[in-house]
């Protein structure tokens, strides 16, 4: 039996039927189901094997030959993880805010935070909570992910390797395989998260008569922003609301004030705060150049380290 704190969620497709293994197999208790160097015969097999789980540990790094006489390839050179391609574009960066739900249940996910990440070993998130208290989990259990970041949406599955509770709440999972992360295109604009102070009044004849809200821009495109609210707030889709914030781009400060439109509401906010998604509108020209500055800039931030990195 292999621990199965050290073994990562295989899909089907990581599995060719008729080709011998490049590692072992595990079931999600970490019993060894087919050794290294054996095959899958059918796709029945295979179906079997996954209504058991399929696992490997990635952490074991196996020669193997491909043709007699070839030069041997070691698999830990293999790239396992995310592709290289995806450098430009990638959503694990910290503090950006992921969709956890459980497999089969992604009309109700819970609202979690990327606290870090240690490359092709692990990712650490805040823990999922509900009605202000921690959701069981335990290891080994396997979770599904979505993140938004630049034009694209990335769903992947990923383990639970550690709980810990205390001094916060917090969970570590398993670095995702190349295999069980997919992205698509749901934007034309990019979006980054930021920090941003902003204040919102209720859109209308008589919206300069309103108390207004304060809330913080946690991301941001030159087609909308998601804001989260200190307190409790309640707001339909469609409704407009005016936003005003502020942007700095080489020390120079520029107002943004425009109207929005509500285009998503939370699932699972606490009493004490909510988080809404807005399209935003009538944008000037400059208004939007401002925007699409800032976000190119925080791009460009993030990309740095990369270019000049050996």
């Amino acid at each position: 039996m292999d621990n199965p704190k050290d073994l990562s969620p295989l899909a089907k497709g990581d599995v060719e039927i008729g080709k011998a293994l490049p590692f072992a197999i595990f079931d999600r208790g970490g019993v060894l189901l087919l050794a290294e160097g054996q095959a899958v015969t059918s796709q029945k097999q295979l179906d079997e094997l996954a209504a058991k789980g399929l696992y490997h540990n990635p952490r074991w790094a196996t020669k193997f030959v491909i043709q007699p006489g070839k030069q041997q390839i070691d698999s830990s050179t293999l790239p396992r993880m995310l592709p290289a391609k995806q450098a430009f574009e990638d959503p694990f960066e910290t503090g950006s805010q992921l969709k956890m739900f459980a497999p089969a249940q992604a009309k109700d996910p819970f609202h979690v935070r990327l606290i870090g990440s240690i490359p092709q070993a692990a990712i650490l998130i805040t823990h999922p909570m509900r009605d202000g208290k921690c959701v069981f989990t335990k290891e080994g259990q396997v979770w599904e992910f979505q993140a938004t970041y630049g034009l694209s949406i990335y769903r992947f599955s990923s383990m639970i390797e550690k709980v810990l509770l205390s001094p916060h709440p917090l969970i570590v999972m398993s670095w995702p395989h190349e295999t069980h992360l997919e992205s698509q295109a749901i934007r034309r604009a990019r979006r980054v998260n930021c920090d941003l102070p902003a204040s919102i009044r209720l859109a209308g004849p008589k919206s300069g008569d309103a108390e207004p809200t304060a809330a913080v821009i946690d991301n941001i495109s030159t087609g909308g922003v998601e804001l989260l609210f200190a307190k409790a707030v309640s707001l339909k889709i469609g409704q407009t609301i005016s936003i005003a914030f502020q942007i700095i781009l080489d020390d120079r400060k520029y107002v943004i004030e425009c109207d929005a439109d509500v285009v998503s509401k939370p699932r699972d906010s606490g009493p004490a705060s909510s988080s809404y998604g807005f399209a935003l509108r009538s944008l000037s020209d400059e208004q939007f150049a401002v925007i699409h500055a800032f976000v190119s800039d925080r791009l460009i931030h993030r990309l740095g380290p990369q270019l000049y990195s050996k």
